[in-house]
């Protein structure tokens, strides 16, 4: 069963929650949120494990005997995210972002452009990027230096 994430206002009101200090009810949310994030984690990894079971029942089914490599050169780099970003709704691309503690990230926009920066660990951050050209589809990636100490990300994209 996973948790469903819950924003500061709804958490916050909590009855065992809302009669606890500020400072208790920030902490208590910041495990919270370490909570989803490990959930939404295994999830990711159980899909990955149950694509790879598929693609060599696959391969074993067309004569193969293939097997899949946990890391090829290419592959995503750990603490990072990629994903592709259509311009067909709009020409930007936004992050918000929180820490529990102070990292760096790179935001490679897919487009040539970079963007390096830090989220400090107590202020959520908002990077924006506008694309020069609509109707396009951009490969974005999104790497922290300590990935583990992200407690919040969201961005637009086409839903």
């Amino acid at each position: 069963m996973f948790l469903e994430e819950l924003t500061w206002q709804q958490f916050s009101s909590l009855p065992n929650i809302s009669k606890l200090p500020l400072h208790e009810q920030e902490r208590h949310y910041r495990i919270y949120l370490n909570d989803v994030t490990m959930q939404r984690f295994a999830m990711i990894q159980e899909q990955i494990a149950r694509a790879e079971v598929e693609a060599l029942a696959q391969a074993s089914a067309n004569g193969g005997g293939g097997h899949i490599q946990q890391q090829e050169e290419g592959d995503l780099p750990s603490g990072c995210i990629q994903f592709v970003n259509n311009t067909t709704d709009g020409n930007d691309c936004r992050f918000w972002i929180n820490t529990s503690a102070p990292t760096n990230y790179t935001i490679t926009w897919g487009d040539g452009e970079t963007t390096t920066g830090e989220v400090n660990g107590e202020d959520q951050v908002e990077i924006n990027h506008n694309y020069a050209d609509a109707d396009t589809e951009y490969t974005v990636r999104l790497c922290f230096d300590d990935i583990s100490v992200v407690t919040y990300l969201e961005f637009n994209g086409d839903d």
